[in-house]
């Protein structure tokens, strides 16, 4: 748990900076088994100086919100081994709250870095295939 936890406070320094000034926790609670339910409580000077407040609560089971992210990950994978790459693969940072071989923590800049990465990786690899004898 505590690893998770220092992941989760390093993407978010690195998305907004050392504003954030709220702790950063996570709980167990046994009795939701599968289900994981998120808190946020956001604070902003909003219009002549006024306080604004949002918060969002949200609640999912785990699994589902996995399983499709394990699914195109694996297969992200797979096309990575036709194309011959090995050790880590920067542009799949968009599957992991902290990931390896990059710093961008900003997920519309990891899908844009993912999607460029899936195109030219199978381009290349659909080259290769028709190149060989």
């Amino acid at each position: 748990m505590r690893s998770k936890l220092v992941s989760k406070n390093r993407g978010l320094h690195a998305l907004v900076g050392d504003d954030v000034v709220a702790p950063l926790h996570i709980d167990n609670v046994p009795d939701l088994g599968d289900v994981k339910t998120a808190w946020d409580h956001v604070s902003a000077t909003g219009f002549l100086g006024s306080r604004v407040t949002l918060q969002t609560t949200w609640s999912a089971y785990d699994s589902a919100l996995a399983a499709p992210l394990v699914i195109d990950l694996v297969r992200s994978l797979s096309l990575a081994t036709r194309a011959g790459h090995a050790g880590v693969v920067a542009a799949l940072g968009c599957f992991f709250k902290d990931p390896w071989g990059s710093d961008v923590h900003a997920f519309g800049e990891q899908t844009a870095q993912y999607v460029s990465w899936v195109h030219d990786t199978a381009a290349a690899v659909a080259a290769a295939r028709v190149a060989a004898p």
